[in-house]
């Protein structure tokens, strides 16, 4: 055996310390043997030429089975064949030693990600078990030693498949989790883009309205004020048609930052459409809607927007409001959007309440 600390990750990952593993061999009866009369067993049956042997007759009777065929068809066999007399000509060397139970654990894995289902894999072993057995039948004339092997082979494979299955099991429920954890960071990634204007990171038009239709529930269970601020861009279509439609997206996504910094921590603004923004002003008497209004307003015109070497000036007319008795979204959208209007008529850049 290779000399320093063996690399045991899916020992080490899987919990299979030493006492795990002392546990199975107690349990399946492994620990009397020793390991000459592992040696014995292959002098006697687990040759080169007798491995070799055993395994193209396994290869004839599994070829003869459906399911097995299927699968196997998309694989290499003469790669399958030679690593399989690999993993005959090692059955049951050092069983005791921990990287005995890395080996089988790797292939518990590697039978799980292809996808071979476990019923298979067990009845492959029990193939495998029963062409060994016959072979030790054959070979072996003293009764006792052929009693000994016998019991060695049948507990050597009950241990393949102990293991096999426990790793399987396992690795199943890994991918699983991992399947779980890349499903929930897709949903979470969808959800995003429905909460979130791509554009401007404001609330989506969807989450925008939701969360209006919220607020009016509460404004009227509570009675506490609710304003909508429709505001808009002014001379927006200019931008575009000068500095190209790019240059617009980068003073949309300015000015929804000037917004947010202008808002108080529970306001809530959205991108209502193209270079509309609404916001939502909870429990904000229309006094104080206007003053944040205001330094909205402030806040993006008093400084132009850099665009390159380029700056353009940006103003925002806004219409504001407050939710009355009765009110539903597109009453009280219909009303800000008025008021928005009437700040466009009297020469925009200012706050026009409703």
């Amino acid at each position: 055996m290779p000399a320093g600390k063996p690399a045991t990750p899916l020992c080490d990952q899987f919990g299979f310390d030493a006492g795990w593993r002392e546990a199975q061999l107690d349990l399946i009866g492994l620990q009397p043997f020793s390991r000459d009369q592992v040696r014995l067993l292959h002098e006697r049956i687990l040759g080169t030429d007798s491995a070799t042997a055993i395994i193209d007759r396994f290869y004839q009777q599994v070829m003869q089975h459906g399911q097995a065929a299927e699968l196997l068809s998309s694989f290499d066999i003469g790669h399958l064949r030679e690593r399989q007399i690999q993993f005959l000509t090692g059955f049951g060397r050092w069983f005791k030693d921990v990287e005995y139970f890395e080996s089988r654990a790797t292939l518990g894995v590697t039978h799980a990600r292809v996808g071979v289902p476990l019923s298979l894999y067990v009845a492959a072993v029990g193939l495998l078990q029963s062409l060994i057995l016959e072979a030790v039948l054959e070979r072996m004339d003293v009764r006792e030693e052929r009693r000994l092997l016998t019991e060695l082979v049948v507990k050597l494979a009950s241990l393949d498949i102990a293991l096999a299955t426990e790793v399987y099991h396992r690795a199943r429920i890994d991918d699983m989790g991992r399947s779980l954890k890349k499903l929930e960071h897709q949903q979470q990634h969808l959800r995003q883009q429905l909460e979130q204007d791509a554009l401007t990171a404001t609330s989506s038009r969807t989450s925008l309205l939701r969360g209006l239709e919220t607020a009016i529930g509460r404004a009227a269970k509570t009675g506490q004020p609710l304003v909508v601020v429709m505001a808009d861009l002014d001379h927006f279509k200019v931008i575009n048609d000068q500095h190209g439609h790019l240059a617009g997206d980068r003073v949309l996504k300015d000015v929804a930052a000037r917004i947010k910094a202008a808002l108080r921590e529970f306001d809530l603004v959205g991108r209502y459409g193209g270079e509309e923004f609404v916001i939502l002003l909870e429990n904000t008497s229309l006094h104080t809607a206007h003053q944040v209004a205001e330094r909205i307003r402030r806040r993006i015109g008093t400084e132009p927007v850099q665009l390159g070497s380029a700056t353009v000036e940006v103003t925002i007319s806004q219409g504001l409001a407050i939710y009355r008795q009765g009110d539903d979204v597109p009453s009280l959208l219909k009303r800000a959007d008025q008021a928005m209007y009437r700040a466009k008529a009297a020469g925009r850049d200012c706050v026009v309440e409703d």
